[in-house]
């Protein structure tokens, strides 16, 4: 066997090596759980662990560099300055703070919230987002519900509107969620509110809670100018978006 062949298989085996000595580490290192593990309800133990690995604590550290979340996904992260959420999906990447402190100095480092939307601006939806607005109006005041859908691959829109379960009415519609592809993510929820003005309800609250999506409600669109809101949900946590309604209904589409 020549030198370089031998060398070569080294190589590789040392690779492994290091590769499976990794994951043992990682697997064996201890998770961040306020329990006597000796001692602990073996079944309940694992369920705590189980959740602890979906949703982990991390410390920002304060002399290396922060490692953002790169699999979709959300994590706790211990900042200097409070508790920040951090979450992961191929059309999102989000830190936002959930509670701040400076009352005891942490050991920790600092982290800047932000919002970056993989698509960039929702104005690229625009047509999208126009053309439901053509359907509101014609089925109001009956509310209608569209989905936007989002092809990371392609990075191209869809509009796609939901099977009703029962008979929508001028206060209520409920739907059937959409059937998605692969690399298709469900980014902007919308639904309208006939002639009444464009809000959030206690129901949208309940629905969106637990969900990562963009929320979007048209309403008044028995007037020549309706009105909109949109708002970013985030496992209950919800950010308000500017969205110009008059940039949705255009002059020619108003007069209508």
């Amino acid at each position: 066997m020549k030198f370089d062949e031998l060398l070569n298989i080294t190589k590789t085996s040392y690779e492994a090596f290091l590769l499976h000595t990794e994951t043992a580490l990682r697997d064996a290192r201890p998770l961040l759980l306020a329990v006597d593990e000796e001692a602990a309800d073996p079944e309940k133990l694992a369920m705590d662990m189980a959740l602890l690995r979906a949703a982990p604590v991390v410390v920002v550290p304060l002399h290396s560099e922060f490692h953002a979340l790169e699999e979709a996904g959300h994590r706790f992260l211990m900042a200097d300055d409070g508790v920040y959420l951090e979450v992961r999906r191929p059309w999102l990447y989000l830190i936002q703070r959930l509670a701040e402190q400076k009352a005891v100095r942490m050991p920790f480092g600092a982290i800047v919230p932000k919002v970056e939307f993989a698509f960039g601006k929702i104005g690229s939806a625009l047509a999208e987002l126009r053309a439901f607005g053509e359907v509101a109006r014609l089925q109001s005041p009956i509310e209608s519900a569209a989905s936007l859908i989002w092809n990371d691959e392609t990075r191209e829109w869809a509009l796609r509107y939901p099977l009703p379960i029962g008979e929508p009415t001028s206060g209520h519609i409920q739907y059937q969620q959409l059937l998605l592809a692969e690399r298709e993510h469900l980014t902007i929820d919308l639904h309208s509110h006939g002639a009444h003005p464009a809000f959030f309800s206690e129901t949208d609250n309940l629905d969106d809670a637990g969900t990562v999506k963009i929320s979007g409600v048209y309403g008044n669109l028995d007037q020549q100018l309706p009105t909109v809101a949109f708002r970013l949900c985030v496992l209950g946590l919800f950010i308000t978006l500017a969205v110009p309604a008059d940039k949705i209904f255009t002059a020619e589409l108003a007069a209508a």
